[in-house]
């Protein structure tokens, strides 16, 4: 009988000396890596703001509402914790974006708003945005009153305090109600000339025009068709000579005008009811 040929045994051969290369070549390689973003770490800090934007708030207000500090790690800042504090800080900015810039510079772009509305309060003057949120309290109103910004009378004002809105009113009809009112306000075309909204009594609201129209609107009742009617009284042409004025549009449908010229011929002062 023919045997059957011995099985080769195959041998393995480990080079010991190219296995120990290799895993010496892989681990300084690590440590290399670990060294690299050990190094860049530690260099990524905060030195230096690229600031923005318009806004009220000078430069360094905005860096140290933000809470971001000189030597902070870049890559751990919390942008949107940066972002609630410098809202919360600096109420006239409403919007804004927070980037890392390598190496070590932190961007902070804000906007801002403008105030809408000023109200006083036992002899101090506190702006307001449009939804009545607090930008600022003041002891002088002559920043808005050189701003035509309107001054706003509201029923009893509970509180008024900086990035918070204002509370006002005791029950929820008199907010309604004002909050009403100065929405079709802010609806008509002379809303820009507007220097005082006096909505402190439902039955007795008053408006100023262009700091010299004083316009008494009685009650809330069809305050949209008396706010039409005053609309299209202030396109009277006498008003533009005029030094100062008065017009009653509690009745919308019939409207008084009373212009005056000067006070050293009040001859020629009229009145005229204007059929709407």
């Amino acid at each position: 009988m023919r045997r059957a040929p011995k099985k080769t045994e195959k041998v393995i051969e480990v080079n010991i000396t190219r296995f120990v290369g290799a895993l010496f070549i892989l681990l300084m390689a690590t440590l290399l890596t670990v060294g690299i973003v050990l190094f860049v770490r530690g260099i990524l800090t905060v030195s230096e703001y690229d600031v923005t934007g318009d806004s009220p708030y000078d430069r360094e207000e905005i860096i140290s509402a933000s809470g971001i500090r000189p030597g902070d790690k870049l890559y751990d800042i919390d942008a949107e914790l940066a972002a609630e504090n410098i809202m919360r800080e600096c109420p006239y900015i409403n919007k804004v974006e927070i980037d890392s810039r390598f190496p070590n510079t932190v961007k902070i772009d804000v906007s801002s708003l403008t105030a809408s509305w000023y109200v006083e309060i036992a002899g101090d003057f506190y702006a307001l945005d449009a939804d009545l949120r607090v930008l600022e309290e003041v002891s002088d109103n002559s920043k808005f009153v050189s701003g035509s910004i309107p001054k706003l009378t509201l029923p009893n004002i509970k509180s008024a305090i900086v990035g918070e809105t204002l509370i006002f009113g005791d029950d929820e009809a008199e907010i309604r109600f004002a909050n009403e009112f100065m929405s079709m306000v802010k609806q008509t075309s002379f809303k820009s000339r507007l220097t005082l909204v006096d909505i402190e009594n439902r039955f007795e609201i008053y408006i100023n025009v262009d700091g010299k129209v004083n316009v008494y609107m009685g009650s809330t009742a069809d305050a949209e068709a008396k706010l039409d009617a005053v609309e299209k009284a202030l396109g009277d042409e006498r008003l533009s000579r005029c030094v100062s004025a008065e017009i009653d549009a509690s009745n919308p449908s019939a409207v008084y005008i009373r212009p005056i010229f000067s006070y050293d011929t009040p001859t020629d002062s009229q009145e005229n009811a204007v059929n709407q």
